[in-house]
């Protein structure tokens, strides 16, 4: 299945001899890593890199060059910041515009794997403690188990990945657009998503997830889509347990004689933070 990052991050493969062709004009008389440099900036070159696509990257500064040949580029190209290498064959290219996010690899460490949980609601901004390492949930049925856990790279950089059945992804285009954020660099569930994905999680007793916690930000959610999905998911009694507890610690306020002075320029955003607890229970049943 081509993922949502698969469309956007790769540009169509220009025949061996057009591409030769295009770069045969630019290709300097001079070193030609400076030219692979110069490529890495420009709309054909791609934003995660394999070892085997660079090598074709490279082929087009350096015709005929070896995998070692290839593999010295990379090294190099690492050295002067354009490449940044997440893991053995991986690379973000840090010259693209924007620059490559690690994010964007999970898809290539774990086949399917779409950004979720901590990673897009500390993002959101409704986690007040985001996440230093990528979460990512990855389809999981009784033919196809995913090598599940954390994660630390060759490069040091850490990923979390959880299983999820596969009714918890996008099947139609349709779902594509309400499940997940349009026009990211890869596949993202919405925070609604990402929210109840976590709920589902922390109900099975296997899971070593736990509850979100209830100091969180609720304006950041989409209430009608979140409403949603938790009817199409059948999630809607551990929404509720959620807001349930949620509301039994005022989403973990303090009192407002425990204020500081300082903290009294924000009483207006937190009567908007009010309301949008407001309206989520007048939407919920709370148990």
């Amino acid at each position: 299945m081509t993922t949502f990052s698969q469309s956007i991050d790769r540009p169509t493969t220009l025949p061996a001899e057009d591409a030769a062709g295009a770069h045969a004009q630019t290709r300097p008389k001079g070193d030609w890593r400076f030219a692979l440099l110069g490529g890495l900036a420009t709309p054909r070159a791609r934003r995660i890199y394999t070892s085997a696509e660079f090598r074709s990257f490279v082929e087009l500064y350096k015709p005929g060059a070896s995998s070692s040949t290839a593999l010295a580029a990379a090294e190099s190209m690492v050295s002067a910041g354009a490449l940044k290498r997440v893991s053995t064959g991986i690379y973000l290219n840090r010259r693209a515009t924007p620059p490559a996010e690690l994010a964007e690899t999970a898809a290539h460490i774990r086949n399917g794997a779409v950004i979720s949980l901590h990673s897009v609601l500390g993002e959101c901004g409704f986690l007040n403690n985001p996440s230093g390492l990528v979460t990512a949930v990855v389809p999981s049925t009784l033919t196809a188990r995913p090598r599940l856990g954390e994660l630390t790279t060759s490069g040091g950089d850490r990923f979390r990945f959880y299983g999820l059945a596969q009714r918890f992804f996008p099947e139609t285009s349709q779902d594509r657009r309400e499940m997940l954020q349009q026009g990211r660099h890869c596949e993202m569930f919405r925070p609604e998503a990402a929210l109840l994905h976590w709920l589902h999680l922390a109900s099975i007793k296997r899971s070593s997830l736990t509850q979100p916690p209830v100091d969180v930000d609720l304006d950041s959610l989409d209430l009608h889509l979140l409403d949603k999905l938790s009817a199409r998911w059948e999630l809607g009694d551990h929404l509720d347990a959620w807001i349930s507890a949620a509301r039994q610690s005022n989403f973990g306020e303090q009192p407002d004689s425990l204020l500081r002075e300082s903290e009294k320029s924000s009483e207006d955003a937190g009567e908007h933070a009010s309301q949008a607890r407001a309206r989520m229970f007048s939407r919920r049943r709370v148990v």
